[in-house]
Protein backbone atom coordinates (compact mmCIF):
# COMPACT_ATOMS: atom_id res chain seq x y z
CA UNK A 1 0.00 0.00 0.00
CA UNK A 2 2.88 2.60 0.76
CA UNK A 3 4.93 1.54 -2.46
CA UNK A 4 1.49 1.99 -4.55
CA UNK A 5 0.81 5.65 -3.28
CA UNK A 6 4.65 6.48 -3.02
CA UNK A 7 4.46 5.37 -6.76
CA UNK A 8 1.27 7.55 -7.27
CA UNK A 9 1.98 10.45 -5.47
CA UNK A 10 5.29 11.01 -6.09
CA UNK A 11 6.32 14.53 -8.06
CA UNK A 12 3.03 15.89 -7.06
CA UNK A 13 1.82 19.24 -8.89
CA UNK A 14 -1.15 21.07 -8.62
CA UNK A 15 -2.42 24.10 -10.88
CA UNK A 16 -4.81 26.42 -12.00
CA UNK A 17 -6.41 25.87 -14.75
CA UNK A 18 -9.31 27.23 -16.74
CA UNK A 19 -11.23 24.14 -16.61
CA UNK A 20 -10.55 23.63 -13.02
CA UNK A 21 -7.28 22.36 -10.79
CA UNK A 22 -4.40 20.37 -12.99
CA UNK A 23 -3.23 17.78 -11.09
CA UNK A 24 -0.34 15.83 -12.41
CA UNK A 25 1.71 12.84 -10.34
CA UNK A 26 3.18 9.64 -10.60
CA UNK A 27 6.92 8.24 -10.28
CA UNK A 28 6.54 5.06 -12.60
CA UNK A 29 3.46 6.34 -15.15
CA UNK A 30 2.37 10.15 -14.32
CA UNK A 31 -0.92 10.77 -14.46
CA UNK A 32 -2.77 14.17 -15.27
CA UNK A 33 -6.37 14.87 -14.05
CA UNK A 34 -8.48 18.02 -14.17
CA UNK A 35 -10.79 18.23 -11.14
CA UNK A 36 -13.78 20.74 -12.08
CA UNK A 37 -15.10 22.43 -9.02
CA UNK A 38 -18.64 21.84 -9.34
CA UNK A 39 -18.36 18.49 -9.27
CA UNK A 40 -16.85 18.30 -5.89
CA UNK A 41 -19.05 16.39 -4.18
CA UNK A 42 -16.84 16.58 -0.70
CA UNK A 43 -13.45 17.57 1.25
CA UNK A 44 -11.66 15.31 3.82
CA UNK A 45 -8.98 16.76 5.16
CA UNK A 46 -7.10 14.20 7.53
CA UNK A 47 -4.44 13.93 9.94
CA UNK A 48 -2.78 11.26 11.49
CA UNK A 49 -1.53 11.56 14.61
CA UNK A 50 2.52 11.62 13.96
CA UNK A 51 2.07 14.52 11.14
CA UNK A 52 0.47 16.92 14.09
CA UNK A 53 3.97 17.86 15.59
CA UNK A 54 4.37 19.50 12.00
CA UNK A 55 1.07 19.98 11.81
CA UNK A 56 0.80 18.25 7.92
CA UNK A 57 -2.36 17.76 6.75
CA UNK A 58 -3.98 15.54 3.57
CA UNK A 59 -6.26 16.75 1.47
CA UNK A 60 -8.79 14.76 -0.60
CA UNK A 61 -11.86 15.31 -2.37
CA UNK A 62 -14.78 13.50 -3.53
CA UNK A 63 -15.57 14.24 -7.43
CA UNK A 64 -18.93 13.04 -9.11
CA UNK A 65 -18.38 10.58 -11.92
CA UNK A 66 -15.38 8.58 -10.80
CA UNK A 67 -15.26 4.95 -9.81
CA UNK A 68 -14.52 4.33 -6.50
CA UNK A 69 -11.37 2.51 -7.28
CA UNK A 70 -10.65 5.28 -9.58
CA UNK A 71 -10.47 7.41 -6.46
CA UNK A 72 -8.57 5.74 -4.49
CA UNK A 73 -5.44 7.40 -6.74
CA UNK A 74 -7.00 9.93 -7.87
CA UNK A 75 -8.90 11.69 -5.12
CA UNK A 76 -5.90 13.26 -3.41
CA UNK A 77 -5.81 17.15 -3.93
CA UNK A 78 -2.84 17.36 -1.38
CA UNK A 79 -0.98 14.41 -0.67
CA UNK A 80 0.98 16.29 2.37
CA UNK A 81 1.17 20.18 3.25
CA UNK A 82 1.12 22.53 6.21
CA UNK A 83 -2.43 24.30 7.56
CA UNK A 84 -2.25 26.80 5.12
CA UNK A 85 -2.28 24.79 2.15
CA UNK A 86 -4.50 22.70 3.42
CA UNK A 87 -7.11 25.44 3.53
CA UNK A 88 -6.07 27.00 0.46
CA UNK A 89 -6.59 23.41 -1.07
CA UNK A 90 -10.20 23.50 0.65
CA UNK A 91 -11.20 27.18 -0.34
CA UNK A 92 -9.77 26.30 -4.28
CA UNK A 93 -12.75 23.83 -4.47
CA UNK A 94 -15.06 25.43 -2.32
CA UNK A 95 -14.55 29.43 -2.00
CA UNK A 96 -17.66 30.07 0.21
CA UNK A 97 -18.37 28.18 3.54
CA UNK A 98 -21.42 30.74 4.07
CA UNK A 99 -19.81 32.02 7.35
CA UNK A 100 -19.04 35.85 8.09
CA UNK A 101 -15.42 34.02 9.29
CA UNK A 102 -14.25 30.88 7.20
CA UNK A 103 -10.62 30.54 9.15
CA UNK A 104 -11.96 30.34 12.90
CA UNK A 105 -14.55 27.75 12.27
CA UNK A 106 -12.11 25.87 10.02
CA UNK A 107 -9.58 25.89 13.12
CA UNK A 108 -12.06 24.74 15.72
CA UNK A 109 -13.04 22.14 13.17
CA UNK A 110 -9.55 20.67 12.17
CA UNK A 111 -7.89 20.74 16.05
CA UNK A 112 -11.24 21.43 18.43
CA UNK A 113 -13.13 19.74 20.72
CA UNK A 114 -16.43 20.27 21.85
CA UNK A 115 -18.80 22.80 21.29
CA UNK A 116 -15.63 25.85 20.46
CA UNK A 117 -16.77 27.38 17.12
CA UNK A 118 -20.48 26.34 16.91
CA UNK A 119 -20.19 22.47 16.93
CA UNK A 120 -22.89 20.00 17.88
CA UNK A 121 -20.90 17.44 19.37
CA UNK A 122 -21.78 13.80 20.91
CA UNK A 123 -23.36 13.95 24.48
CA UNK A 124 -21.32 12.95 27.31
CA UNK A 125 -23.26 9.46 27.39
CA UNK A 126 -22.29 8.11 23.96
CA UNK A 127 -18.60 8.23 25.77
CA UNK A 128 -19.18 4.35 26.34
CA UNK A 129 -19.37 3.92 22.51
CA UNK A 130 -16.30 5.44 21.73
CA UNK A 131 -13.92 6.49 24.61
CA UNK A 132 -11.19 8.10 23.14
CA UNK A 133 -12.99 10.58 19.68
CA UNK A 134 -16.59 11.32 21.89
CA UNK A 135 -15.65 15.23 22.49
CA UNK A 136 -14.06 16.09 19.25
CA UNK A 137 -16.81 13.72 17.13
CA UNK A 138 -19.52 16.66 15.85
CA UNK A 139 -20.41 18.85 13.11
CA UNK A 140 -21.42 22.29 12.28
CA UNK A 141 -23.84 24.01 9.54
CA UNK A 142 -23.10 27.25 7.62
CA UNK A 143 -25.10 28.65 5.61
CA UNK A 144 -23.44 26.81 2.72
CA UNK A 145 -21.50 23.75 3.90
CA UNK A 146 -21.87 20.76 6.57
CA UNK A 147 -18.69 20.17 8.78
CA UNK A 148 -18.44 17.10 9.71
CA UNK A 149 -15.45 16.34 11.83
CA UNK A 150 -14.29 12.83 13.83
CA UNK A 151 -11.52 11.11 15.36
CA UNK A 152 -8.94 11.65 18.04
CA UNK A 153 -5.84 9.80 17.41
CA UNK A 154 -6.37 10.54 13.11
CA UNK A 155 -8.30 13.73 13.06
CA UNK A 156 -10.88 14.09 10.11
CA UNK A 157 -12.90 16.93 8.66
CA UNK A 158 -15.61 16.16 6.20
CA UNK A 159 -16.95 19.35 4.15
CA UNK A 160 -20.10 18.88 1.95
CA UNK A 161 -21.81 21.83 0.21
CA UNK A 162 -25.49 21.23 0.65
CA UNK A 163 -26.20 21.22 -3.01
CA UNK A 164 -24.45 18.34 -2.72
CA UNK A 165 -26.33 16.16 -0.25
CA UNK A 166 -28.72 14.23 -1.31
CA UNK A 167 -29.56 11.97 1.65
CA UNK A 168 -29.14 11.66 5.86
CA UNK A 169 -29.13 8.07 6.72
CA UNK A 170 -29.69 7.42 10.93
CA UNK A 171 -28.58 4.26 12.24
CA UNK A 172 -29.46 3.23 16.17
CA UNK A 173 -28.21 -0.07 17.16
CA UNK A 174 -28.80 -2.12 20.38
CA UNK A 175 -26.29 -0.31 22.48
CA UNK A 176 -27.06 3.15 20.86
CA UNK A 177 -30.79 2.59 21.48
CA UNK A 178 -30.27 1.57 25.11
CA UNK A 179 -27.81 4.89 25.41
CA UNK A 180 -30.21 7.20 23.72
CA UNK A 181 -27.61 8.20 20.89
CA UNK A 182 -27.77 7.13 17.14
CA UNK A 183 -25.25 7.87 14.39
CA UNK A 184 -25.89 9.38 11.20
CA UNK A 185 -24.02 9.17 7.15
CA UNK A 186 -24.35 11.90 4.88
CA UNK A 187 -24.76 10.47 1.31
Amino acid sequence: YRIQRFNSEFGFRAALSPDGIRLRHGFTSSRAQTVPPGRVQAVSIVQPLLWRRRDWWRVQVNVAGYAVSEQQDESVLLPVGDRDEALLALWLVLPDLGTADPRGVLEHALSGQGADGGFVTSPRRARWLDPFAWRRNGFALTDRALLARSGRLVRRLTVVPHERTQSLGVVQGPWQRRLGVASFTLH
